[in-house]
């Protein structure tokens, strides 16, 4: 959950650049893919709270192992599901109103069974531990394309 927590130090750290945009590297600017893993993260942390432990069915799958394992995320392959897609113009005041209840969540989620899990579209049950590793990972993803944005 450190990590987690390093990765919202990062974006709080991010704010002042919110607008910034580079076409080579994606459609969307630094503000969208912040406001993004925010989205996913507070989705994900939420779910954690509202499954049945006894309900939890691990599968293997070899792209769920070699995302975990290998962090691979290819870049503009996969589209996020409309939830997941800010409606508006990332500001800052949305995004730190996100990072808020990403805050409050993470820490609810210390508490939480080790057997909380949700389940990913394409990848299958993740149980608490996953959760938090598919979370940093997909945040990470996120934050070497804002980085690269402002590589210009």
């Amino acid at each position: 959950m450190e990590n987690i927590t390093n990765q919202l130090q990062k974006i709080e750290s991010l704010l002042p650049k919110i607008d910034v945009t580079n076409n080579q590297v994606s459609k969307a600017s630094v503000g969208w893919h912040l406001e993004h893993c925010l989205l996913i993260l507070n989705s994900s942390l939420k779910g954690l709270t509202m499954t049945d432990p006894k309900d939890y069915k691990p599968k293997f799958s070899v792209k769920k192992f070699v995302f975990l394992n290998f962090g691979l995320i290819p870049r503009g392959k996969i589209r996020a599901p409309k939830q997941f897609i800010p409606l508006e113009v990332p500001t800052q005041e949305s995004i730190l109103k996100l990072m808020s209840l990403t805050k409050e969540r993470l820490e609810a989620a210390k508490n939480l069974p080790e057997k909380s899990f949700i389940t990913h579209p394409f990848l299958g049950d993740f149980d608490k531990k996953t959760t938090l590793r598919f979370l940093w990972l997909h945040t990470n993803h996120h934050l070497k394309i804002a980085d690269d944005i402002l590589k210009k």
